[in-house]
């Protein structure tokens, strides 16, 4: 199955650029024959928005009916913020077919360092498994792929995909960092890791790139630029070889594994 990985620069707060710059994206996959576009955390934004979250919040809603119009021949998943219950959400939505079929809210949102989205943002309280062209597939917003539990519990609900959508910022070290969290997930657990991050400078921080999908017994399949925007078109391959002989899928017990966390929670409160 073709799929694309759009390594974009989105413009910070112009929702009108950014929506052109999706539309084109999209378009051009679809030329080429791809069954699903993924675009990074926050593409239709920009990422450090501050206090321009509220500001941007009744305009983003109106552009997500022209998003899903377009999903009518091509699936698509990006971010974007969300407003739900008088609440910002830093969401990913998963469109197709002309409707909206799967949303997820971050659940961990980094405040520290340069990070401050708690500050802006309410945090999501779930990881849900869902069908899409893929096959049964999860969505995690940046921070959550740093936890290991968030892969875990949509492996446990029989995601053979996982989808990570990202703004991560330049630093030393931060390629092999994600490489171990990308390829972990993938071999650990048996799922094709599909990781889409942007590119691009805000407010004078740097945007790595790097966006890359790992087969499910944690090989790279293919690997975008680093530093700069490109869209990676890839054919993913239908091989459940190593998810047929993980011990995750043969041996898990999450019986125990939710018993015992009962236990060590009740014994810290």
């Amino acid at each position: 199955m073709k799929i694309a990985l759009a390594q974009i620069y989105p413009t910070l707060g112009n929702l009108a650029a950014n929506y052109a710059l999706l539309e084109k994206e999209i378009l051009a996959a679809r030329q080429n024959g791809a069954r699903l576009i993924i675009f990074p955390e926050l593409a239709l934004t920009g990422y450090l928005l501050k206090d321009q979250v509220f500001d941007l919040l009744p305009g983003a809603d109106e552009y997500l009916p022209k998003l899903k119009k377009l999903s009518a021949g091509i699936d698509i998943i990006l971010g974007s913020i969300e407003s739900q219950n008088s609440r910002a959400y830093n969401a990913a939505f998963y469109l197709s077919g002309g409707e909206l079929v799967h949303t997820h809210r971050k659940v961990y949102l980094p405040t520290y360092g340069m990070f401050d989205e708690k500050r802006y943002f309410s945090a999501g309280s779930q990881f849900q498994t869902f069908a899409s062209v893929l096959g049964p597939t999860a969505i995690l917003i940046c921070e959550d792929a740093w936890h290991f539990s968030s892969a875990y519990l949509a492996a446990s609900a029989g995601a053979e995909n996982v989808v990570i959508i990202s703004s991560s910022p330049y630093r030393a070290g931060i390629e092999k960092q994600w490489q171990n969290i990308q390829s972990g997930i993938a071999e650990n657990l048996a799922v094709n890791v599909l990781y889409c991050n942007r590119a691009g400078v805000e407010d004078g921080v740097t945007f790595w790139g790097g966006s890359v999908v790992y087969t499910d017994d944690g090989q790279p399949l293919g690997r975008a630029a680093e530093l700069k925007p490109e869209t990676l078109l890839l054919d993913l391959p239908e091989n459940r070889e190593a998810r047929q002989q993980s011990v995750f899928v043969r041996d898990e017990r999450p019986e125990v594994v939710l018993k015992e966390l009962s236990r060590i929670w009740q014994s810290v409160l």
